[in-house]
């Protein structure tokens, strides 16, 4: 009886993790043999000695449960000794726990990091009082520029008057004006809104007040609220500033308060001004004028009333308002309205992106997860003596799988844990990437929202590898005593077989859409801007006050701008500087646009095409090619005859076949009835190129070019065309219109090659982050590969042993495993190409100049992924060829 106390001694130590699992499963097996054959010379039956050895081993192991039950909270006990077991049992195969665990931290680090843009830009309440209240209402057209035409006052009265289940209607105006200060000026970013709009909003003042119903009116003092972010920037966050007066341009103003942090639309804005603040917003035209469309309308629905209900009646006032006033919507341009949350809005641009970059991240964590499942699997393998030996002494199904669930919680809240470090060191860029698609930006952070889904991940892998795992089958007892590793089950190796097949499957979902990306910016290097951009500086001037415009403050201001390009001329190295009203391939103002002789056929929409002013040397300082006729001359003065020069776009839209040197045209529209510019007719003296306003995947855009000198001068930017090095004369450029106006804003200070990659960096950055989770993908799914085979081999040593002893050569056996290997590479590139073929039309809209099933980038995706599985194939391939026949032969 001491040896059978010993034996179970021993097989106790194996549950307590003291010993490393080779040496106890051999000891195990060795002592519950010794135990049966002292039960044989006792006169048992050989079947009878054994079931006898594992029952009484069992009987112990159960009466230590019944202690545990006796001492009260078993399942918390048992759980807690499960985990304790699992940290040992980890600890003794420290290169499975780090591969796992790191491998589960790129997965779940880059889920976490992207589903806390997600939850910041798309998902998370609004700060604003009952937010999910507030709907956005947009007006648009299929006229040029008609995606977000704003609204006019007359329809802000007629949607005030005729749709009830609005209950509130705030107005928003976007401007800008320059705030003056003890440390110069500053252009910033203003919204005149209605006394009602922060009530309306659901936003409270963390100082002072907000305005309200008695700031409206043509009579009341000028008054101003700061958004949080700028009272911090600007201000420092000086509470002083409330009840002080500011300048913004000519006019004072009073700061009355500082809102709460919260998101406004479209755009970031500095600061909220009643409308007394802009003597326009006041006028007959603003306020009468039905096609003066110049106000941004944000609702809160009435009590009880839908979502629904709102848009019902919101379009048919909009269709009432076309039907007593056709003269202001124009059949052609199809005007339309359309109601929304207003949370969807401020989220609207950045949705396709966002959701994208979810899927990708999605993908990484299948794959990662596949690639984990495979591992576990094949130490399952190894580790079948254990479990066997567990059931046979009286665990079931249940506890054993509970012991396995407990060591894939270790593994998976590690790599949890760690996911949220990589998940750390990824949100300060994606939250800069956010800032380009949405004003929710701020609001990105790790919070526990996040953190909870983090866990829930971890939870989900640790749940799902713990069930893919497999369990010994009843009777399964010879392999204790055998000691020789197996294969697993015929089942196992299906489902090692069908994760490898998903990873490649999903490895290639992800390349094809990072290969499209990538295409699209390639596309995007081979658009030409339409400009010599060798060594090009720009640089915005403002001088004008927009609320003071008259010839006598024009005159001056064109003097100033004059001398300060005279001494920006006279720096070493450059070669032209001229001015415009808009520097080279940014977008200027829009006005409808008419040619003499060219009447609009029935149904067409009005054409529009931006106005710019330009000095006779612009052209050349911005590389614009001419085309046709001439550039502007000094004699292009005022009294003078009105000349322009235009793009070719607009040759071809107005005058194709024919040249349009001397043809005709004429802005037209309401809105020269605020602008300085006339309706009279102009002559066409030359023609430039297209350049690319608004960025290389921009529409070609209509313009017209009139001399500086003939046209006030409400914006100036500076173009400098440098021998060399353009960007150096950036300071000193800069220095010259601080002596010349030193409160004059200076902005966009950049190079046109500058201007070119920002208007790509979204998608480039976009292009990026998926090819960086495809490359991922890819490297996690070769080891995948890699390593089934590597285990299959390992697992038939002895069958290619006896192949190659029969006359197998090396080649034959490389062949095998190889063919072995490619069958699942080749099943799961045909998976991924059809399930990337689905799903490439979804990022449609983010692709220019490829289509989404382009034949291209599916075969490189293919072939990429072919290589790969390859050369991971390869590398167990040649392991299984150099296998030593003699040697495997002897092995027991």
């Amino acid at each position: 009886m001491r040896r059978v106390r010993t034996a179970l001694e021993r097989i106790r130590g194996m549950f307590t993790g003291h010993r490393a699992d080779a040496e106890l499963r051999e000891e195990m097996a060795a002592h519950l043999a010794m135990e049966t054959e002292e039960n044989i010379r006792r006169g048992m039956a050989p079947a009878e000695a054994r079931r006898r050895a594992l029952l009484s081993a069992g009987g112990l192991l159960q009466a230590e449960e019944a202690v545990r039950d006796q001492r009260g909270l078993p399942w918390l006990e048992a759980m807690v000794a499960d985990l304790r077991y699992a940290l040992r049992t980890l600890r003794h195969s420290p290169a499975f726990a780090v591969v796992v665990v790191l491998t589960l931290a790129l997965g779940i680090g880059a889920n976490t990091a992207i589903f806390s843009v997600v939850r910041g830009v798309l998902l998370k309440p609004l700060p604003h009082r009952d937010g999910e209240r507030l709907v956005y209402l947009r007006h648009q057209s299929d006229g040029p520029a008609g995606g977000n035409l704003a609204f006019s006052v007359p329809e802000v009265r007629d949607f005030r008057n005729g749709a009830p289940s609005l209950g509130g209607i705030a107005e928003y105006s976007p401007f800008f004006g320059t705030l003056h200060g003890t440390e110069g000026a500053k252009q910033i970013d203003i919204g005149l809104v209605t006394g009602n709009f922060f009530d309306i909003l659901g936003l409270s003042p963390v100082l002072g007040r907000l305005t309200q119903a008695s700031d409206d009116g043509s009579t009341v003092p000028a008054v101003m609220v700061l958004s949080h972010e700028f009272w911090q920037e600007h201000f420092g966050g000086d509470a002083a500033i409330v009840g002080q007066q500011v300048r913004l341009g000519s006019r004072p103003v009073t700061v009355i308060g500082v809102v709460e942090p919260a998101p406004f639309h479209p755009e970031r804005v500095d600061a909220f001004l009643n409308m007394v603040a802009s003597e326009h917003h006041l006028s007959a035209t603003m306020i009468e004028g039905r096609t003066h469309r110049m106000t941004e309308l944000i609702a809160r629905l009435a009590p009880g009333a839908t979502l629904a209900q709102a848009r019902l009646e919101a379009e048919a006032v909009h269709e009432r308002m076309r039907t007593e006033y056709p003269e202001a919507y124009d059949p052609g341009s199809h005007y339309r309205v359309s109601v929304y949350p207003y949370k969807a809005a401020l989220g609207a641009r950045a949705q396709l992106t966002l959701w994208l970059l979810m899927g990708a991240a999605a993908f990484v964590l299948i794959i990662s997860t596949a690639n984990v499942a495979n591992l576990t699997l094949m130490r399952g393998v190894r580790r079948e003596h254990e479990l066997v030996v567990r059931a046979a002494l009286g665990a079931g199904s249940g506890r054993l799988r509970r012991l396995i669930l407990a060591e894939n919680l270790v593994l998976a809240l590690l790599g949890g844990a760690l996911g949220v470090l990589i998940a750390i060191a990824g949100v300060g860029m994606l939250t800069s990437f956010a800032a380009r698609y949405s004003p929710r930006a701020s609001e990105i952070r790790l919070d526990l929202a996040v953190l909870g889904f983090t866990l829930a991940v971890s939870l989900a892998v640790a749940l799902l590898l713990s069930l893919l795992a497999a369990l010994p089958r009843e009777g399964t007892f010879a392999t204790i005593s055998g000691g020789r590793r197996t294969s697993g089950s015929l089942k196992r190796q299906r489902l090692q077989r069908g994760l490898v097949v998903a990873q490649v499957a999903a490895s290639v979902v992800l390349l094809a859409g990072a290969g499209l990306l990538t295409r699209t910016l390639l596309h995007l290097a081979d658009v030409s801007t339409g400009l010599r951009t060798e060594e090009v500086l720009t640089m915005s001037v403002q001088l004008l006050d927009p609320s003071n415009i008259s010839p006598e403050v024009d005159a001056h201001n064109k003097q100033l701008y004059d001398r300060i390009r005279a001494g920006i001329g006279r720096l070493p190295g450059v070669i032209e500087v001229a001015i415009g009203s808009t520097i080279p391939l940014r977008t200027g103002m829009p006005y409808d646009i008419q040619a003499e002789g060219r009447p609009l056929m029935p149904g067409e929409a009005m054409p529009q095409a931006d106005l710019r002013t330009a000095t006779p040397e612009y052209f050349r300082a911005a590389g614009i090619p001419l085309l046709a006729g001439r550039e502007f001359h000094a004699t292009d003065r005022p009294g003078s005859g009105r000349v322009v020069v235009v793009n070719r776009a607009l040759v071809d839209r107005f005058f194709p076949n024919e040249s349009p040197i001397g043809r005709r045209i004429a802005f037209t529209g309401d809105i020269l009835r605020f602008t300085p510019f006339s309706a009279d007719w102009r002559t066409i003296v030359g023609v430039v190129g297209n350049t690319q306003d608004g960025g290389l995947d921009a529409e070609q855009r209509l313009v017209v070019f009139t001399p500086w000198a003939q046209e006030f001068s409400i914006l100036g930017g500076y173009v400098i065309r440098a021998e060399r090095d353009a960007e150096d004369l950036a300071g000193a450029a800069q220095r010259i219109v601080r002596r010349v106006a030193p409160q004059a804003p200076i902005e966009d200070v950049m190079t046109v090659a500058q201007i070119r990659d920002e208007s790509v960096a979204p998608r480039r950055l976009n292009a990026v982050l998926v090819s960086s989770f495809g490359i991922l993908a890819l490297l996690i799914a070769a080891v995948g590969i890699a390593g089934v085979l590597a285990f299959s081999v390992s697992a038939r040593i002895q069958e290619i042993g006896i192949r190659m002893s029969l006359g197998a050569t090396r080649a034959r056996v490389q062949g095998m495993i190889l063919s072995e290997g490619g069958v699942l590479v080749v099943i799961g590139l045909v998976l991924g190409i059809a399930g990337a073929f689905l799903a490439a039309g979804v990022i449609r809209g983010l692709l220019f100049g490829v289509e989404p099933h382009d034949t291209t980038t599916f075969v490189a995706v293919a072939s990429l992924m072919a290589v790969i599985g390859a050369a991971a194939c390869w590398i167990p391939a040649v392991r299984a060829a150099r296998v030593d026949p003699a040697i495997t032969m002897r092995a027991p």
